[in-house]
């Protein structure tokens, strides 16, 4: 099969990838779970979404260490799409963040998602961590997500967290992307 042959196929791929390109996308968080593993290390002191306008929802989360200083953490990520059930879908990666905020060319994906984070949080600089993690009011726009190549649908992204060697902690952050040939 040659594209000389077949140019209505060819110009349908290319019909695609412009609606997905162009497209005008919707993004809205949908809900928020923390899970604080251990009470004695941190705890989860606000984890919740807020309507603050039309259309605008805004997530807080306050994490309290409760054991200063954090000197090393690790942040594993999976994205979750929902097909009968949440399913693991295109991003698994674990990432040793402290390493990150030195290089952050090296973890693309994770760079995507801390760019939508970290206007909105203290986040915002190596280990040592000697203070509570903070994401307030953080709202994402839609055109975050043309950084990011997914279809309409809902997703689930996981955080799971480790500090100073153990799991402490888990956020679950369910989300819905709607691009605009399907509205």
């Amino acid at each position: 099969m040659t594209l000389k042959n077949h140019p209505f196929k060819v110009f349908s791929y290319v019909i695609v990838i412009f609606l997905l390109c162009h497209s005008e996308a919707l993004f809205k968080l949908k809900n928020i779970k923390c899970t604080c593993y251990e009470k004695s290390y941190c705890e989860f002191k606000r984890c919740e979404l807020k309507v603050l306008g039309r259309g605008l929802v805004g997530l807080f989360v306050h994490a309290q260490a409760n054991q200063v200083p954090i000197n090393s953490v690790t942040c594993h990520l999976t994205l979750f799409k929902r097909f009968n059930g949440y399913k693991p879908f295109l991003f698994n990666m674990t990432v040793d963040v402290c390493y990150f905020f030195k290089n952050k060319k090296r973890y693309p994906f994770f760079d995507i998602v801390y760019d939508g984070i970290k206007n909105f949080s203290n986040v915002n600089h190596t280990c040592p961590f000697n203070h509570d993690i903070i994401v307030e009011r953080m709202v994402l726009n839609d055109k975050m997500i043309a950084k990011v190549p997914v279809p309409s649908g809902f997703y689930r992204l996981n955080f799971y967290v480790r500090a100073d060697g153990a799991w402490r902690g888990e956020l679950e952050v369910y989300a819905e992307v709607n691009l605009g040939y399907d509205r």
